[in-house]
């Protein structure tokens, strides 16, 4: 696979490539042009021939190489650009041609294909499931909805879909690799869904994933999902959306909720454009779903979910998605679907009335704030101005400014010089995705460091805890930082594997066959992390040079912008250096 992307790398000239996007301009040995992903006047974004790479110094302030543009202007995982890239490129990727794979994987489709009907068959005809009929019929579902979604029934026994399935010829191995069946300690096999009513789970194309089930009697947690697999990774999916891309595409908007009954009962009541997150927070991942569908989007959670999400995520969404999402929130406490159930006209002017996810945010940051009082005024300003602050809509950007100015009672000037501050103050500590200039070491040519911080980190359970002292931006290959954003993002780290697609299972199998030390590793980690932090830091401080030589007049305000995240950048390299010094002090003492 690192045959295939060096291969990709050589044959796409990054500046050909980005120029599609952007008009770029000689400058000096850069070329430079308006960032594709935020608006601005002064092109801060500089493409650098030599190295392959890219950065913006701007509003973005993040970098990286071809497949980091890809992935963050179309939306996709490392996978999804890797296969995008192959293509323009004219490259063959081995899971592409390596039939073991690609069989393995169509096993596993089978294998859920053939428990969704068998789960299917049963809710429709076992007398077992008389109950589970009767708790949907009470939710309101008809029977074309329980055909469309193939809602299912889960028998009370211990092996019943494992004894059909064996009928059928799949071996133990391949049922508990799709996640249908479980080993207990013992070494007992039976089947995950018991006494359950289950819900298939496809991709967009239709395939059955995995499965969501709920509980029958009063038992906790009501609802389970299957376990990451080769096929399901539930953070990468959108419940319905199978059966929602074309009414997506046909009406141009989607409409997300957040669980199964809320996405059937929207189809059975014509609101055939919405998909369910299936009560988990979005990512991503699901964002770039619909993205590929449509540019408009309102979300349809509850009130909890809703504050939750327009608070932590929603500038990054509506920057991911290029438009402004709106947020319909039913009064009352109500689910979408029991609305739908009684009054279908109700839910239709919720969604009307929804109101962009902005101003959801400024009356959601308000509640628990005394704002006649100098300490409430100071608490909305800290909630929203970081939230304002990324916006890359110049235009809405100011709108809100002044929104917020008017709140706290005082200028939007002075908002907006702090906002300023905010910024120049939180720029060096977003996650930047880069690989270096030409100056700078190559990644590609030193991979040392980054193997050995995460071969010690993934084989050690131990250094979970320090994780957060080695940062995606200290990484200058590609595929570890998508490993580490992984590991990041994985409750079970110890079953890190299964959470990964067969494009980065090679580079994580590389990183577990190397031998790190096994004495004193916590600090080993600790010094490597320094190592690859300062190096990070240098060659930033290189482009940041670079992108100052090329400004003609060091009076502007992008000079001095960029001179300010120079200074903070020489601030943090002497901490490294001090932290350096420290360490080798004590370690000599030793």
């Amino acid at each position: 696979m690192n045959d295939a992307v060096e291969e990709i790398k050589q044959k796409l000239d990054i500046v050909s490539f980005i120029g599609q996007y952007t008009k770029l301009t000689k400058a000096g040995r850069t070329m430079r042009g308006i960032c594709p992903f935020h608006s601005e006047k002064h092109g801060s974004f500089f493409v650098y021939p030599e190295a392959q790479n890219w950065h913006c110094f701007g509003a973005c302030n993040t970098g990286g190489d071809i497949f980091a543009f890809v992935m963050k202007k179309e939306g996709l995982d490392f996978k999804g650009a890797l296969e995008l890239l192959a293509e323009k490129a004219g490259v063959s990727l081995p899971s592409q041609i390596n039939p073991q794979i690609r069989d393995q994987r169509e096993r596993l489709y089978e294998i859920n294909l053939a428990a969704a009907q068998y789960y299917h068959n049963l809710l429709l005809n076992s007398p077992q499931a008389e109950s589970a009929r009767s708790y949907l019929k009470s939710r309101g579902l008809n029977e074309q909805s329980l055909a469309d979604f193939q809602l299912g029934y889960a028998l009370a026994e211990w092996q019943g879909l494992y004894d059909y399935l064996k009928e059928r010829s799949y071996t133990d191995e391949d049922l508990l690799k799709a996640g249908v069946i479980v080993r207990s300690d013992e070494g007992r096999i039976h089947d995950r869904f018991r006494n359950n009513i289950i819900y298939p789970i496809a991709n967009y194309k239709g395939q059955i994933a995995g499965f969501g089930a709920r509980v029958m009697d009063n038992s906790q947690p009501k609802y389970r999902n299957s376990p990451q697999t080769d096929l399901f990774d539930k953070s990468s999916l959108l419940y319905g959306l199978h059966l929602a891309s074309a009414s997506i595409r046909e009406k141009n908007q989607a409409i997300i909720v957040e669980g199964y009954m809320d996405a059937i009962m929207s189809h059975q009541g014509g609101f055939t454009n919405t998909v369910a997150c299936m009560g988990t927070a979005l990512t991503d991942r699901q964002i770039a779903l619909v993205k590929r569908q449509t540019k408009h989007l309102i979300l349809g959670l509850d009130a909890d979910s809703a504050g939750e999400e327009a608070t932590l995520r929603a500038i990054d969404y509506e920057n991911q998605i290029e438009s402004e999402i709106r947020v319909a929130v039913p009064e009352g406490g109500k689910d979408p679907d029991e609305i739908i159930r009684h009054a279908p006209q109700t839910w239709q002017e919720i969604l009307d009335n929804a109101r962009p996810l902005l101003d959801y945010i400024f009356e959601h940051s308000q509640k628990g704030l005394d704002l006649s009082s100098a300490a409430g005024k100071a608490g909305l300003t800290d909630r929203l101005l970081p939230i304002i602050s990324k916006m890359e809509d110049g235009v809405r950007q100011s709108h809100y400014l002044g929104k917020l100015a008017e709140m706290v009672s005082t200028s939007q000037n002075r908002i907006l010089e702090r906002m300023k501050k905010l910024k120049n103050e939180t720029r060096i500590a977003k996650v930047l995705e880069k690989d270096a200039p030409a100056k700078t070491v190559s990644a590609a040519k030193n991979p040392a460091l980054e193997e050995y911080a995460l071969s010690l980190l993934f084989k050690s359970p131990e250094l979970s805890r320090f994780a957060g002292k080695l940062q995606p931006e200290y990484l200058e290959i590609p595929q570890y930082r998508e490993l580490l954003a992984v590991y990041s993002q994985s409750a079970e780290k110890d079953n890190l594997r299964a959470a990964l697609d067969e494009n980065l299972r090679e580079y994580y199998d590389n990183l577990m066959n190397k031998n790190p030390a096994n004495d004193n590793i916590e600090d080993k980690f600790y010094d490597l992390c320094l190592r690859l932090r300062e190096r990070y830091l240098r060659n930033l401080a290189v482009k940041l040079n670079q992108a100052l030589n090329e400004i003609s007049q060091p009076e502007t305000a992008e000079y001095q912008t960029l001179n300010d995240q120079c200074v903070k950048v020489n601030e943090e390299l002497r901490s490294v250096f001090s932290l350096k010094d420290r360490r080798n002090q004590k370690q000599r003492r030793q």
